[in-house]
């Protein structure tokens, strides 16, 4: 049977398949095939994301020209990744899954409101943050892009992440509403997977750079006075002058004037430099979670 050119016969096997994979290995690869039963996309990424310690890559699919199928799995020695094709995109790709993370709108929902359920890109992304990232982030070729956040109940957050590139266009409003009205199934289904004794727990020793939220949030909070401080923060994350307002309860004349100290006091003259100078610092091989790298970068200076 065929509704809506989702083939219910398949998608409901794919569910059963899923739920009989909790605990094993193979239950991010499944979980790609039901969505995928679903709709079309070309990169499906599992994250878990924790402000007490990096994000880790679980699992990625990626379709024709952005990749193969990678994922985590158990073995003799340990951790190690199952793969197939020609793996990530390039050292940009690896380095946004590692460090650029920590502005990505969906980690930042987790972060800063600890909101879970099925978002879209546009719906959440401050008002400048495609004009600012555009830069930085085209490599990306991203059309749209939209994703679970699932509560796993330690204080951390699993993220499914579903994108299209280039010419493959944005996600309908059906597509949407099919994605959100799974959303309490699969937040079943993955909290009985990451309870599974048989599941390993998540590896907090993948980096030796410790918290990259602690190297954001310490970032100049030794340059700043408080209220320049709460504007840096969020011109990192890509929030206009009147957002910032908004957000800060202030007015917009205010929030301008801090924007002045911020960029007169870290020898910058606009938002993209700003992002450009915290981008570089993210770049360092080691980062010392525990100081402020605008006050580290500016002594040296």
């Amino acid at each position: 049977m065929n509704l809506n050119g989702v083939d219910l016969g398949r998608y409901s096997q794919s569910l059963i398949s899923l739920s009989q994979a909790v605990g094993e290995h193979d239950f991010y690869p499944i979980l790609q095939q039901v969505l995928a039963e679903l709709l079309p996309f070309d990169e499906c990424l599992v994250l878990h994301l924790s402000k007490q310690h990096d994000a880790q890559l679980l699992f990625r699919f990626g379709r024709e020209s952005y990749g193969e199928c990678q994922y985590r799995e158990k073995s003799a020695e340990g951790q190690r990744w199952k793969e197939s094709g020609d793996g990530l995109r390039g050292e940009d790709f690896w380095k946004y899954l590692t460090r650029l993370y920590v502005l990505d709108p969906f980690y930042r929902l987790f972060a800063d409101q600890q909101a879970f359920g099925f978002f879209g890109l546009t719906q959440i992304a401050p008002d400048e943050f495609e004009n600012i990232y555009h830069a930085y982030f085209n490599f990306l070729e991203l059309a749209d892009e939209v994703g679970y956040l699932f509560e796993i109940g330690d204080g951390s957050c699993l993220h499914v992440d579903i994108s299209r590139f280039g010419s493959s266009g944005v996600f309908s409003n059906a597509e949407r509403s099919a994605l959100k009205q799974l959303y309490e199934p699969l937040s079943l289904l993955i909290k009985s997977h990451i309870n599974s004794s048989a599941v390993s727990g998540f590896d907090t020793r993948l980096t030796d750079t410790g918290s990259v939220e602690s190297v954001l949030l310490n970032f100049g909070k030794q340059v700043f006075t408080n209220k320049e401080y709460q504007t840096c923060q969020l011109l990192l994350q890509g929030h206009s002058t009147k957002a910032i307002a908004n957000i800060m309860g202030i007015g917009a004349e205010t929030v301008k004037m801090h924007k002045k100290n911020v960029y007169g006091k870290a020898t910058l003259s606009t938002q993209s430099e700003l992002l450009a100078l915290f981008i570089d610092i993210l770049q360092q091989v080691s980062l010392d979670p525990h100081i402020d790298h605008l006050a580290h970068y500016l002594s040296d200076g």
